[in-house]
């Protein structure tokens, strides 16, 4: 470029030169320098070359001037060479002004091509982000990330539990926004944080909602992250269980703790009063003996009753009873239950077994039936007058077992009627009657670990009769299916 730019200026030397002698030969040869002007503006030089070439031919145009007129004056000549003058200058300053254009036209592709690498670069960048912040959002974990405007609308949803909520992206997109509470959600457009829980298809859901503040600082969005909380929720629950039980169990042992030393204080007094009537009364019948051995057994009895009510209910608690079925002849398994309830029953009361259905096997858990039988026979005992008649009628239908205790005791007063099956509760009307209050309780866990069921109808000093209902399967039936 610079090599032209020399050649160009050596050229216009040249032709201004040229100019000059054909000016000596011919008088009206001065008229060519309108090429040098021309020449001057069109073809490019060095910015400061242009000046030099233009005083140069300046020189040579009055240069001519003098030597064509011989210094005489002429004033039409001076004229003609004072526009070429002007013309030749007027070259040299439209040939700036070409350079300082194509100066600043180049300076402006220049700052162009900048400006599309940077907005480019941008785009790229905003792709990037937008790619970035998508990809986020798509794989957003346990829930859902949205923005909606001021209208409740969505302008922009994702994340991994739209499925779960049964929603797509697209569709719900511009769609109006039912989370929680529309007011609640509506205090973030005023700068405050949102946080509430809400259950959505049976899920626990936390909902957070944050103002999104623009350029101008105004609210005009807000950010609002749906997170599923289930399995934090159950955890929870769980724990809050695990405590309740804890605090259920050491209240237990608490309560135990007070009951056994009041209650093992009552029979272990009645055992050594009655050893030493023994030992001391020599003079005694056979009748009265009989009386203190009675009173030591059943001293005993209630003392077995209050230890195995107390091991029953720690393994219920701690779930370590598991049903055992085993094949059982139902109507002897009775029969030989109510002989042996027979020996703690008190000395005149009468226990009537009756029995309706067929003799057969039945599939059930012998251990779990008995500890039911041994529950509700040993309240009936207790809780009913020494020559009082106490009912067990059994019944075997298809594949439900029915059990029906019925005694003519002190009954349950109806006010604590809703209560008589929680642990340690026992009626207002049974303080002068031994008892742990955890019979019927674990009774009742018995029946539901063989998935049956237990009421009762009771009057106050008329008497109480309690059903179970236990579902069990009979081998004939059994064996047909297989």
């Amino acid at each position: 470029m610079r090599t032209n730019q020399v050649v160009n200026f050596a050229l216009g030397l040249a032709l201004s030169s040229l100019i000059f002698f054909a000016e000596l030969v011919l008088p009206w040869a001065y008229v060519a320098y309108l090429t040098m002007a021309i020449f001057l503006w069109k073809v490019p030089t060095k910015s400061t070359s242009t000046p030099w070439l233009g005083a140069i031919t300046s020189i040579l145009i009055i240069a001519g001037y003098i030597v064509n007129q011989d210094i005489a004056i002429d004033q039409p000549a001076i004229v003609n060479r004072v526009l070429l003058l002007c013309f030749i200058w007027l070259g040299v300053i439209l040939q700036r002004e070409h350079k300082r254009v194509e100066a600043k036209k180049k300076r402006l592709l220049h700052d162009l091509d900048l400006v599309k690498k940077d907005k480019k670069s941008i785009e790229n960048e905003m792709l990037k982000v937008k790619r970035l912040h998508d990809a986020m959002a798509h794989h957003f974990p346990d829930g859902v990330i949205c923005i909606l405007n001021k209208e409740m609308k969505y302008i922009f949803v994702g994340g991994r539990g739209l499925d779960e909520l049964g929603m797509n992206s697209r569709e719900i997109t511009g769609e109006e926004a039912a989370i929680g509470s529309g007011v609640e959600m509506r205090k973030a457009f005023s700068g405050e944080k949102v946080s509430f829980e809400t259950v959505i298809n049976g899920n626990h859901y936390a909902v957070n909602a944050v103002p999104v503040v623009d350029a101008r600082s105004e609210i005009n969005e807000i950010l609002i992250v749906i997170r599923n909380i289930t399995d934090r929720k159950k955890l929870e629950n769980n724990l809050i269980r695990a405590l309740e039980k804890e605090k259920e169990l050491g209240l237990m042992r608490s309560q135990f703790v007070t009951m056994a030393s009041h209650k093992f204080r009552t029979p272990l007094s009645t055992i050594l009063s009655s050893v030493f009537l023994l030992e001391n009364n020599v003079e005694a019948d056979d009748q009265e003996k009989k009386s203190y051995f009675e009173k030591v057994k059943r001293s005993v009895h209630s003392i077995t009753a209050l230890l195995n009510d107390f091991l029953s209910l720690g393994k219920l608690e701690e779930g370590k009873v598991k049903v055992a079925f085993s094949e059982t002849d139902i109507k002897a398994f009775f029969q030989e239950f109510v002989q042996e309830i027979g020996s703690i029953k008190k000395e005149k009361q009468k226990i009537v077994f009756s029995y309706d259905g067929l003799p057969c096997t039945v599939m059930t858990d012998q251990l779990l039936l008995k500890n039911i039988l041994m529950s509700l026979l040993s309240n009936a005992i207790e809780y009913s007058s020494y020559e009082a008649e106490i009912q067990l009628s059994v019944e075997l239908k298809k594949d439900n077992l029915k059990i029906k205790v019925s005694d003519q005791g002190i009954g349950i007063p109806e006010e604590d009627q809703h209560q008589i099956f929680k642990r340690f509760y026992r009626g207002q009307n049974a303080n002068n009657v031994d008892g742990t209050g955890l019979g019927l309780n674990i009774a009742k866990k018995y029946i539901r670990l063989l998935r049956g069921t237990i009421d009762f109808t009771s009057q106050v000093n008329k008497g109480t009769t309690f059903t179970a209902n236990i579902p069990v399967v009979t081998l004939d039936i059994l064996e047909k299916q297989v």
